[in-house]
């Protein structure tokens, strides 16, 4: 775990961004994962996988997930995240209000299969 921005926690949506040792990413987009390590034993969390086309800027390609009901800190740990399925594409949205909806609407998703 690496430190991020910090947008995801000013939306209220709090992610963990994701430091990859070796291997590729997917194809941009939102994924459900399973976490394991840092004391989290394969729990359903959302990753986006993307370069946060909503926020101004110009980054590469990251990946962060979102712990639905997590508030611990993974700072330094070591984590194994196996991707599920694909959930969507990622989108640019009008505003960080709709983002932020959209995230809702994919955490109600993933939580409805827990």
């Amino acid at each position: 775990m690496v430190r991020g921005d910090g947008r995801g926690a000013t939306l209220g949506i709090p992610t963990a961004n994701l430091q990859i040792k070796g291997g590729k990413l997917p194809p941009l987009g939102v994924y459900k994962v399973r976490v394991f390590g840092g004391g989290l034993k394969g729990v359903l969390a959302a990753c986006n996988v993307g370069v946060n086309p909503t926020i101004p800027g110009k980054r590469k390609a990251r990946a962060e997930i979102h712990i639905p009901g997590f508030s611990g800190d993974l700072y330094g740990k070591s984590l194994i995240v196996t991707f599920i399925e694909k959930m969507r594409d990622e989108m640019r949205f009008s505003s960080l209000s709709a983002l932020k909806a959209q995230i809702r609407r994919d955490i109600k998703l993933l939580c409805r299969d827990e």
